[in-house]
């Protein structure tokens, strides 16, 4: 295995969360920024308002495969240093959604 892993993009992060089982797809993007067009199933979760107690109580199985994507303004890479903080090893950036081909819901 190589020193770098790939980055995964915005499209792979939703691939992998709906073929993954214990899987979650996380929007760590602001509530207005989902609200105005988000994958079809991803839990909005703000990394900026995101607190421990807050974060155990939704996602108790710390094994889980979280899958974050975020934005230019709202990297995903934050949300997933503050979930491995917390003690979430399966945390994973999933690129922008920016870069997201495909639908979105509001």
């Amino acid at each position: 295995m190589g020193l770098f892993k790939k980055k995964l993009t915005v499209n792979e992060a939703v691939n992998k969360a709906r073929t993954t089982e214990n899987a979650y797809l996380i929007d760590c993007r602001t509530k207005s920024e989902y609200k105005s067009g988000h994958v079809s199933g991803a839990i909005s979760w703000p990394a900026d308002t995101m607190t421990e107690e807050r974060t155990l109580r939704r996602f108790q199985d710390k094994t889980a495969q979280l899958y974050i994507v975020g934005s230019y303004t709202h990297k995903p890479e934050a949300a997933v240093k503050k979930f491995k903080k917390m003690g979430y090893k399966n945390a994973e950036a999933g690129g922008v959604m920016e870069e997201h081909h495909g639908l979105l819901t509001k």
